[in-house]
């Protein structure tokens, strides 16, 4: 696997989205108004905007992509509320001026994707869902003990919270580049979502699933835990109109991992469900 190359400052311009109680920052690349649909991503959970480095390159060519950091996470000055963050997607493409746009998340990410699909489907041409925990759709076979992480983070004792979620097995990675990005990201974050009582993950019901209207392709990497595979191939077979796909060579950040199959599995899906007066501009 080649490692995908690494965005320059000159490749990316950021700004900010004022959102409720706080703002999102954002990085973006491409070109607009080049005819291609806006493409919003959206990170894991410990991580930031940097997770689609190894994406920015290829996607940019054919998409404008906006990256925000999640509220609570990276530089975003708005708390953690995972009940607003379908909101936030809405605020930065009404800011942006997009009244139709594309949507990827991994993980956590996902799950905000899929909160998206479910209230404000009109609004999307496509979902690509990576890694996306859905209790739902198959019972939960998975340990993620985020109340021992959050009295790490009351506590303060961050270094513990970093070096025993590093080693989750959400957390491996099977490149030396996948590495050094997730150590990035990970040294950096802060535990301050962990701080904020009542943020939920939305609920995303069986039946809320089967009734998307978009195209969903359900990505996964082949080494990601069994639980996280199994919810993808779930969500491609309840999703109307949806796929599932593994990332050979690939754990939980099956974007990192191995970009060259998952940015060419993105794009084929993406150019299949471009809405057609954009696939008349390509």
């Amino acid at each position: 696997m080649l490692p995908a190359r690494v965005p320059s400052p000159a490749d990316l311009w950021h700004g900010e989205v004022a959102v409720s109680g706080g703002t999102l920052p954002i990085a973006m690349a491409g070109a607009i108004g080049s005819g291609a649909t806006p493409l919003i991503l959206l990170h894991g959970w410990t991580l930031d905007h940097r997770m689609w480095a190894p994406q920015v390159a290829e996607l940019a060519d054919s998409h404008f992509l906006v990256m925000p950091d999640r509220r609570g996470c990276g530089r975003a000055s708005a708390p953690a509320d995972l009940a607003r963050e379908a909101e936030d997607v809405i605020a930065i493409a009404d800011f942006l001026g997009f009244d139709r746009f594309a949507l990827l998340g991994l993980s956590r990410g996902a799950v905000v994707a899929l909160d998206v699909a479910r209230r404000y489907g009109s609004r999307l041409t496509a979902l690509i869902a990576s890694g996306a925990p859905l209790p739902a759709l198959v019972a939960r076979e998975e340990t993620l003990d985020l109340g021992r992480y959050r009295a790490f983070a009351r506590a303060g004792d961050l270094a513990t919270l970093r070096a025993e979620w590093s080693h989750h097995r959400l957390m491996q990675t099977h490149t030396p580049e996948a590495a050094a990005l997730a150590a990035a990201m990970l040294a950096d974050y802060d535990g301050r979502d962990l701080l904020i009582s009542g943020s939920e993950a939305p609920g995303l019901p069986r039946e809320a699933l089967a009734m998307l209207s978009m195209p969903v392709l359900s990505l996964t990497g082949e080494h990601d835990t069994p639980w996280r595979r199994a919810c993808a191939r779930a969500l491609g077979m309840v999703a109307p109109r949806g796929r599932a796909i593994e990332i050979p060579g690939a754990g939980h950040l099956a974007n990192a991992d191995n970009p060259a199959a998952f940015n060419a599995a993105a794009l084929q899906f993406l150019r299949a469900s471009a809405p057609l007066s954009a696939k008349a501009l390509s």
